[in-house]
């Protein structure tokens, strides 16, 4: 599944709502403000230790944006903790909003203070397309929504679940079959095990590489949480504890899809590749038992953020066939599976050595071979 995220915008809204929406910003802005202080001292909250005139689902909305603040800064994410201001958008998870049809116009309905109340919406393509799968019946296309501000008008941020991105890749296998017409910056991503990612400009020589051991060791925790809760017959808190693993690497890898995009943002007109996932699962299985532990860790969900994030800056992200990207030599161009011993590689023909995720990264850059 993949998530694309929509901007609706609402039909101007009457006086008492603009004004009642204006006070329900200000008081979610200042929720996640104090919530941020009381974590930082320590403290455990729940909605019901939130003294703010606001639903108690947007509380916990607001407790959550104060972890994830809290926990960025003292994880090295962030280097300050930011001081939340009266625009920051209101969060509504997905069972307190839907789309619903009356007389043949499309309206949002979502909780605030005032009840749940239905507010139409200016009807797009987008609307037209999406809104069918939203209604109060189809909660699993439905995410976590955001109420945002823009001067006097309203909109709301709608991520959706899709299943299908035929679209999406023909516009960019179409941008990448002109490139040679185009002056473009090939951004080339290694997927891997020891190095999550490792992202280079090759004739830069810029590169960043990504640790894969706080996957491995969150991988392992929870494998060993699992196996002493097996042994108590814990089985509603293994289903939380996997329930929280894939919170946690879901969180994880949008992080990493930023990161990555940041990355391709420094060149001019970037076009992102990277490998077809065919042959990944069977490189983890020919790995060390010891690396095995994050054989399972999400490469095609972490695939979808990249592309995700990268489509809000017009960064087309393309499949390269993987065919030897490991043992092709950068220097001389020979390929060869002895050219590469773990993570060195060394071209036994021409002596070239490089660190053998730096390598195969260089060559998806180059490479203008697409997958089948």
């Amino acid at each position: 599944m993949a998530t694309k995220t929509i901007l609706v915008k609402l039909k101007k809204p009457t006086k008492k709502k603009h004004k009642q929406f204006i006070y329900e910003q200000k008081e979610f802005s200042n929720c996640v403000n104090d919530c941020v202080e009381r974590i930082q001292n320590g403290e455990k909250i729940s909605s019901k230790d939130v003294p703010f005139n606001l639903k108690s689902s947007i509380k916990n909305e607001a407790i959550r944006r104060a972890k994830k603040a809290v926990s960025d800064y003292r994880k090295g994410r962030a280097t300050t903790i930011p001081i939340f201001k009266k625009s920051l958008g209101v969060k509504i998870n997905n069972q307190n909003w839907n789309s619903i049809e009356k007389n043949g116009r499309w309206y949002i309905a979502f909780t605030s203070n005032m009840g749940k109340k239905a507010l139409p919406v200016v009807e797009t393509k987008d609307v037209q397309t999406f809104f069918p799968f939203l209604t109060q019946k189809k909660k699993g296309f439905r995410g976590t929504m955001e109420l945002l501000r823009k001067g006097k008008h309203w909109y709301v941020a709608i991520p959706i679940q899709i299943s299908s991105e035929l679209d999406f890749e023909k516009k960019h296998k179409r941008i990448f079959e002109n490139m040679k017409r185009q002056k473009s910056t090939s951004i080339g991503v290694d997927l891997g095990l020891g190095h999550i990612a490792v992202v280079s400009e090759p004739f830069s020589g810029k590169r960043q590489f990504f640790s894969g051991k706080e996957v491995g060791y969150m991988r392992r925790h929870f494998c060993s949480l699992r196996r002493s809760l097996g042994k108590a017959k814990a089985l509603r808190v293994i289903k939380r504890i996997g329930k929280k693993e894939r919170e946690w690497m879901k969180d994880y890898n949008r992080k990493l899809a930023k990161d990555i995009v940041d990355f391709a943002l420094q060149f001019d007109n970037p076009i992102i590749k990277m490998e077809a996932l065919d042959d990944i699962r069977k490189t983890c299985r020919s790995m060390k038992r010891a690396d095995k532990t994050i054989h399972s860790w999400s490469f095609y969900q972490l695939k979808q953020f990249i592309k995700e994030k990268a489509a809000k800056h017009n960064i087309p992200v393309v499949d390269i066939n993987p065919y030897q990207t490991s043992q092709f030599c950068g220097c001389c161009g020979h390929a060869e599976k002895n050219n590469r011993y773990g993570d060195k590689f060394r071209c036994v023909k021409c002596g070239y050595t490089c660190h053998a995720d730096l390598n195969a990264s260089n060559n998806i850059a180059r490479s203008t071979s697409l997958a089948g």
